[in-house]
């Protein structure tokens, strides 16, 4: 065979070895085939998302521009797709933003975990809207390009600020209200207080709260206001002394209200704090100046109509003896007249001692709350005791005069209200806490958080004065007690 020429087997050979390199290639193109199949089968489906995704999306060049965008981004700003593609992100920044955002661009590209993944800005839209957005903005993995997506929050923006010229204004109100406003949470720690709070008690704000609400109460009052701050049934207002900061004491009338959780518990509280010192003090001048009247009234009745009176006693007397020479008959009306100058002496006695009870000085309290008992039976035709089982040494005559006229009072009360037709008034004492109680057996109180009226506040009044505590209890079968307590040591 001739140089060049080759075999018949080798030419079989070499076709076999083309036929398989051709059978390898269409493998290879049909892969391919496939491979840019799927290439755009992606591509559609990630576009027809990036589309569809319902957050405005672009993607931004290592230059600012943008190269991508959905429809959704042409709706939010108003542009059109031909003046946003290849045009600088900056365009459409509210201005006092891009500074952030440019600097948040070029960290981004240095260092991805740099600059934040999320945050607020603003967008001006083509017709001059400024639209509040919130952006997610990451890099691409592998390129210069960043993508973010966005969604208009003007809506939530715009609640946000309505909320807050809200509370701005509330907080005003509450700031410039002359009544005071204090919050305290379940273990009784201050939260919040007003300014009208920090006159109340002549502290600053700082010393206050954070500081236990019983800090500042009066040893007093501890015990109801602690039993009233989480009850539910506790009164709509009461009457709570507080400590000011150099230890004085406020008097202030309190409206709390408990605030619970939806299982019932505890949260907390808070409450309206009115100071009524100024009208405590001028509570306190007008009732002196109703004692020293009523003491004028009674030295009059006792030392004038009284003396006047026994005169006239003396002269009826006179005078019946002379007219039993003359005419009996004459003489049988002036002993009438002298008896019933008589029962008029008597009864001015006991109106002066009702108004000035002198007694006090030289008998003392318990002989005078006895008296009071027997003058009471005999007047009202009913039952009326007086205990008290060891003397008690009450050298105060403000004090004694102030428990005295609660026990008249009481024993009005349960005449005139209750329709009592026995009453026991008992004093005593355990260790220094001296207790002055009067029972009835009236028809008693249906519900003794709302007992008003003039001499109840009066009796009130009292026992704050001498620094006892009033407490009024309807018996469950019938009947009130009064119950008046206070320290006998205390200075």
């Amino acid at each position: 065979m001739e140089e060049g020429h080759k075999t018949r087997l080798q030419l079989i050979e070499e076709l076999e070895i083309a036929r398989k390199e051709i059978r390898q290639l269409r493998s290879r193109a049909r892969k391919y085939e496939r491979i840019e199949e799927a290439l755009t089968t992606s591509e559609h489906f990630y576009r027809t998302l990036f589309e569809n995704s319902g957050t405005a999306t672009i993607v931004i060049e290592e230059d600012t521009t943008i190269s991508m965008m959905n429809n959704d981004f042409a709706n939010f700003t108003g542009y059109p797709r031909e003046e946003i593609i290849g045009y600088t992100w900056t365009r459409y920044v509210a201005k006092d933003d891009v500074d952030r955002l440019l600097c948040y661009h070029q960290e981004r590209r240095k260092d991805p975990l740099s600059a934040p993944r999320n945050y607020e800005f603003k967008i001006v839209s083509k017709n001059g809207n400024v639209l509040h957005v919130f952006m997610t903005i990451a890099m691409i993995p592998g390129t210069a390009q960043s993508i973010a997506s966005m969604m208009d929050i003007s809506e939530r923006v715009g609640m946000e600020k309505d909320l807050r010229d809200s509370e701005e204004k509330f907080r005003q109100l509450v700031e410039t209200m002359n009544e005071g406003l204090g919050i305290q949470d379940r273990s009784g720690v201050i939260t919040y207080v007003n300014d009208k709070i920090c006159k109340i008690l002549h502290l600053p704000r700082d010393q206050i709260v954070g500081r236990l609400s019983r800090d500042f109460i009066s040893k007093r009052d501890l015990e109801t206001w602690t039993g009233n701050i989480g009850a539910k049934d506790a009164p709509e207002s009461y009457e709570v002394t507080w400590m000011d900061g150099e230890g004085n004491p406020i008097y202030t009338l309190v409206s709390p209200r408990a605030v619970y959780d939806s299982q019932g518990h505890f949260m907390g509280g808070f409450g309206v704090i009115t100071d009524i010192t100024a009208i405590k003090k001028l509570e306190k001048q007008v009732l002196e100046t109703s004692e020293r009247e009523r003491q004028k009234i009674g030295y009059e009745l006792h030392d004038d109509l009284g003396q006047h009176l026994i005169g006239i006693d003396v002269m009826t007397k006179v005078l019946h003896d002379k007219l039993l020479v003359v005419s009996k008959e004459n003489a049988r009306y002036a002993g009438e007249i002298n008896r019933l100058v008589k029962n008029a002496i008597e009864k001015t006695r006991r109106l002066a001692r009702g108004l000035c009870p002198v007694h006090l000085i030289s008998l003392g309290l318990e002989a005078s709350l006895e008296e009071l008992a027997d003058s009471t039976a005999s007047i009202f035709n009913m039952i009326c005791n007086f205990r008290c089982p060891r003397h008690i040494p009450i050298d105060d005559i403000a004090l004694s005069t102030h428990l005295y006229y609660i026990a008249k009072e009481s024993i009005h009360n349960s005449i005139e209200h209750g329709k009592s037709s026995k009453i026991v008034l008992e004093l005593l004492n355990n260790k220094g806490i001296v207790s002055l109680s009067i029972l009835d057996d009236g028809v008693g109180i249906k519900d003794t958080t709302k007992v008003g009226g003039i001499g109840l506040k009066i009796m009130q009044y009292r026992a704050r004065m001498i620094g006892a505590s009033l407490r009024i209890e309807s018996e469950p079968n019938g009947g009130t007690l009064v119950t008046c307590t206070f320290n006998l040591n205390k200075g």
